[in-house]
């Protein structure tokens, strides 16, 4: 139920009382930047956000207000024709990230750091790679919503993976330590429902760069972290999503980690207490 957490999302900067106005809107071959300018009180502050680029042919989106992209996030129906769909919906989560940044209570660093190295079962939904290298010897099993070989992921030799498909997520994800869910499941769909199906024992973490908005949301949701990004540096970003960079490529040219944690009594494992 994509819309829902979106909704609220949204919801959590219109009680801002800020407007905001869109200036530019990059499609990369990887990432979709979009620069804005956010009005709070008597301050203008550029912003800027992120959001992975889905597959789909790329749409002018430039003439459109904030509105209608937050609009197009959500999968309106009110929307012109060619904001429906998976393109127009990340660059509607995109505008969401950049206008909420400003607003953001988020710590800069790599959450990844805080998770304890010594867990046997983790489950990820979308291939996330880093699952892969950080825990040592253990059992990752990757929920995807593609045709992925097994033997075609990249991994250690003391890591084993399985795939399973999205209506087996509640099956990879039984007893998992860890679970992971990207943040394009806001694009694809089925965020709140991996979050409600993860098992209460787990470390849950939402990630990556098209999660950056609100997280507030996805914490009443069942998250127990969501690690999204900051960009600190537009003009740079911009030039490195034209050339088709993401990720690390990203994080050398002005994109900042941050990770904000859920305020409940739930532990959260830290590596110096394996």
């Amino acid at each position: 139920m994509r819309r829902s957490l979106v909704a609220a999302m949204i919801g959590c900067y219109r009680e801002t009382g800020a407007r905001a106005e869109l200036d530019r809107v990059t499609l990369g071959p990887s990432s979709i930047l979009v620069e804005a300018t956010v009005h709070t009180g008597d301050l203008s502050i550029p912003s800027a956000g992120l959001a992975h680029r889905p597959a789909g042919e790329p749409i002018d989106a430039s003439a459109y207000p904030v509105s209608t992209l937050l609009s197009a996030a959500v999968g309106s129906t009110s929307v012109p024709d060619e904001l429906v769909g998976d393109v127009p919906r990340a660059i509607g989560l995109a505008t969401l990230n950049a206008i909420s940044a400003p607003f953001l209570d988020v710590t800069t660093g790599d959450p990844m750091e805080s998770l304890s190295a010594s867990v046997d079962r983790i489950a990820t939904v979308g291939l996330f790679r880093p699952a892969f290298r950080k825990f040592g010897a253990c059992d990752v099993r990757v929920i995807e919503r593609r045709d992925v070989a097994a033997d075609s992921i990249e991994h250690p030799t003391d890591v084993s993976v399985s795939l399973f498909q999205p209506d087996a997520a509640q099956e990879a994800m039984a007893d998992a330590e860890l679970v992971f869910v990207t943040g394009s499941t806001l694009i694809y769909g089925g965020l709140e429902r991996y979050l409600s199906i993860a098992p209460d024992t787990a470390t849950t973490v939402v990630i990556g760069a098209t999660a950056s908005g609100f997280p507030k949301p996805l914490f009443s949701a069942g998250a127990d972290i969501v690690a999204g990004v900051v960009v600190d540096d537009p003009d740079r970003v911009r030039e490195i999503v034209l050339e088709g960079g993401c990720g690390t490529e990203l994080h050398e040219a002005g994109v900042r980690k941050v990770y904000a944690r859920a305020q409940r009594d739930k532990p959260i494992t830290d590596s110096t207490h394996p």
